[in-house]
């Protein structure tokens, strides 16, 4: 009897460790979410201002990942698809790690294995610790409550009562509403996300005082929605309604369509007036060349009339749902009992949808008067959506500049940061953009094929065992298909956009996908891998090498905060307090040190250098200068600040021969910059004026026809632009310069003779 005691206290000791492991890591997952949206959602610029907040991030989910991995050692399940996914992810970044080794950026193709690893972290993390209700539930609200905070965030910056940088993006036609993103497109697609999600709770929600949070929450969502101005956004929303649809009763899909156009028409009611105070507040509190950002008094006359339109609003569209639930419901599912008993009725819903929103889109598109129901902006951007509008055409050539980056790199691509060095050199025209604008671009140009069929290969597998499950098993149905909406309204966004280089929200969509699986855990064994993996070293090698590898992870990211750490102190000291240079290298030396493939940081000291040289005029100064960039291009030959610091410096040590070659290579990486064809034209004419002084015929003319050549090719490129579509924009300007002319009418004079 004691033994049997003795066993039952063992098994529900154990059972109280599970429950405390999976409670510490569905809080953790949680904090995550909460903690990191407002340092610009963790946005990858691939500029050293990114970053700190992005190694925060890292530092925590690799130390979720040390503590799920003591969880999976403790309740493994390497026989079931959830075994499989949790390996599986990790060849995410084991590729990544595979493109460094032939990386165009050595830095960053580093730093986006990190983020890879982080990623892995957090699927597999939610993969496990949302296995149960409860756990999964914290998960889930902390996903709206973060989500509806950022909402929140926007619309404060919005009325004025706080600011926050490009919260309220000014682009060429106005203010875009951006929030913690600062990018209105991809808070457009986050907002679609969040609003079909809400409308899910505001339909399948029991509790009144739940079913009223997320009622009550549309109308903001829909307007901060429309105040980006998003047009790519809105055709987002009737592809997910019909991937969404079938998968609700068919008394749900009435439901969720009758609350969305509630919400809609209640919206657009109030909206013209909003962007009217909207457009004043904004005159009042966003900066100008002459004044600094203010706020304004939530108790003042506009924000008061912006707020109470907005609160009215929410509050029909919430009485209306409530009613609806009130007294249409029950009586809708008593009416529609018989029909949705046929197996077609779940497609019904979504067949009049695609009927109502082509007539809907007609409409909008076809009838001025329609149209100007909206406000001014609203009806220009839509009149504008065509596939002939610049942002098309631009996306699509920034697509195909991807795919000829793909030819050159086919199977590992050109490492983490690989768009971002090398667009330049690809590009059809001038344009600048350091994001691929799609996602799956992106992954191809920095991972190559490889990369791409195996993130593409772990999320219809996925989406496969998600959807399979749902249909298998009926009774295990539940709220977690909020995380099938959120993840992938968030990777049919990312299509069209860079939304994924947002590290909060790719997390978010990695969550999701974990976090879809998790209830359908125990249904995922593989019944004919039962005993083949019950032996010891089974169990605790995959858990051990997560272990070690968090570990690994922890001290790159360690090192690399300390690295952030000491370039800031020692430009902290240089601005602030005009410290002597002995001072500071020591301190960006320890930076350097820590991170030695950082391009910035040698950027910096390169630049320290060579003011010190000119001060002093001592050539010690510009000897370490040119060691300096020279040991920063190995790392990042593409990097134009350091190639044409290197070029500056190969001149002024007179090594002319040395800096033609280098201002050649920089012609060559990055052809549609006019300020580098400027440099070579005039070096090398300077170079055939000094060799005709000095009787090098054979020299003086070969420099002569390097000017006729780039100059040629200058005229040619030129030629090209004229080629472009009307409605495409070019980009950064492209044409021949005064110091361009100059040089090539003193050779021309100079052949002549």
């Amino acid at each position: 009897m004691s033994a049997r005691n003795k066993s039952k206290r063992n098994t529900n000791t154990l059972n109280a460790d599970f429950a405390l492991l999976r409670w510490i890591g569905a809080i953790g997952i949680a904090l995550f979410l909460v903690i990191f949206p407002y340092e610009r959602a963790l946005f990858n610029g691939y500029e050293l201002s990114f970053e700190g907040p992005i190694y925060g991030a890292l530092i925590f989910g690799y130390v979720m990942l040390a503590f799920t991995a003591f969880y999976v050692y403790r309740n493994s399940q390497m026989n079931s698809y959830r075994g499989i996914l949790s390996i599986a992810v990790m060849l995410l970044p084991f590729i990544y790690w595979l493109s460094s080794l032939q990386a165009v950026s050595t830095y960053y193709a580093k730093f986006m294995t990190l983020v890879f690893f982080l990623l892995a972290a957090l699927f597999i993390g939610a993969l496990y610790f949302a296995e149960n209700k409860l756990t999964r539930k914290t998960i889930e609200y902390a996903v709206m409550l973060s989500s509806y905070l950022i909402v929140l965030f926007g619309l404060l910056n919005l009325f004025g009562q706080i600011y926050y940088k490009d919260a309220l993006w000014l682009a060429h036609d106005g203010y875009r509403l951006s929030s913690v993103f600062q990018y209105s497109n991809s808070y457009a697609g986050f907002l679609v996300a969040l609003f079909l999600v809400s409308l899910y709770y505001a339909v399948h929600c029991v509790r009144p005082s739940a079913r009223i949070i997320h009622a009550a929450m549309l109308v903001p969502i829909w307007i901060s929605f429309m105040l980006t101005y998003s047009r790519g956004a809105i055709v987002i929303i009737p592809v997910m309604l019909l991937i969404v649809l079938p998968f609700l009763r068919l008394t749900k899909q009435i439901t969720y369509i009758v609350f969305m156009g509630v919400s809609v028409v209640v919206s657009m009611a109030v909206l013209g007036k909003l962007t009217t105070i909207a457009d004043k507040i904004a005159a009042l509190v966003q900066p100008t060349e002459t004044k600094a950002p203010s706020t304004i008094s939530l108790f003042s006359s506009l924000p008061m009339q912006g707020w109470g339109l907005l609160v009215l609003g929410l509050l029909i569209v919430t009485g209306l749902i409530m009613l609806y639930h009130a007294k249409a419901a029950n009586f809708l599912e008593t009416k529609l009992t018989k029909l949705s008993s046929y197996k077609w009725s779940f497609a019904a819903v979504p067949v009049i949808t695609i009927v109502l929103t082509a007539v809907a889109a007609v409409s909008l598109l076809g009838s001025s008067a329609i149209r100007g129901l909206l406000p001014d902006k609203i009806a220009a951007r839509f009149e504008n959506i065509n596939l002939q509008q610049h942002s098309v055409l631009e996306r699509l050539t920034f697509y195909k500049d991807g795919l000829r980056v793909a030819e050159d790199y086919p199977l590992l691509g050109g490492g983490g940061g690989a768009w971002q060095a090398m667009f330049e050199q690809y590009q059809n025209n001038p344009y600048w953009s350091r994001q691929a604008h799609s996602f799956f671009v992106q992954v191809l140009v920095e991972s190559g094929w490889l990369g791409l069929l195996a993130i593409v290969g772990l999320l219809v597998f996925v989406y496969f065992l998600y959807i399979r499950s749902f249909i298998r098993y009926p009774e295990l149905r539940g709220s977690h298909f909020v995380f099938f909406i959120f993840s992938l309204a968030l990777l049919v966004h990312s299509v069209i956009d860079f939304d994924m280089s947002y590290i909060y929200i790719i997390s978010l969509v990695f969550i999701s996908l974990g976090c879809m699986l998790a209830p359908y855990s125990h249904k995922l064994i593989i019944e004919r891998m039962n005993g083949k993996l019950n032996k010891s070293w089974t169990k605790i090698a995959y858990p051990a090498v997560m272990a070690l590898l968090s570990i690994f992870l922890l001290v790159i990211a360690i090192r690399e905060t300390n690295a952030t750490g000491n370039y800031n102190k020692a430009i902290d000291l240089a601005v602030g307090q005009q410290t002597s240079l002995e001072q500071l290298l020591p301190i960006l030396d320890r930076a350097i040190k820590s991170s030695p493939t950082q391009p910035y940081y040698k950027l910096t000291k390169a630049d320290w250098l060579e003011q010190a040289y000119k001060q002093t005029n001592t050539a010690t100064f510009l000897d370490q200068a040119l060691s300096t960039v020279k040991e920063g291009r190995k790392y990042d030959p593409y990097n134009r600040s350091l190639l044409m610091s290197e070029y500056r410096f190969l001149q002024e040590k007179g090594l002319f021969e040395e800096s033609l070659a280098t201002i050649n290579e920089g012609v060559k990486k990055f052809p549609w910059d006019i300020n580098l064809y400027e440099a070579a034209i005039t070096s090398y004419a300077k170079a055939n004026q000094t060799a005709l002084t000095g009787k090098d015929e054979a020299k003086a003319k070969e420099y002569a026809q390097q000017v006729v050549d780039l100059s040629n090719e200058v005229k040619r490129r030129i030629g090209q632009l004229a080629s472009l579509p009307a409605e495409q924009q070019q980009g950064r300007t492209f044409a021949m310069t005064p110091g361009i002319e100059e040089a090539v009418a003193q050779i021309e004079l100079a052949l002549a003779q």
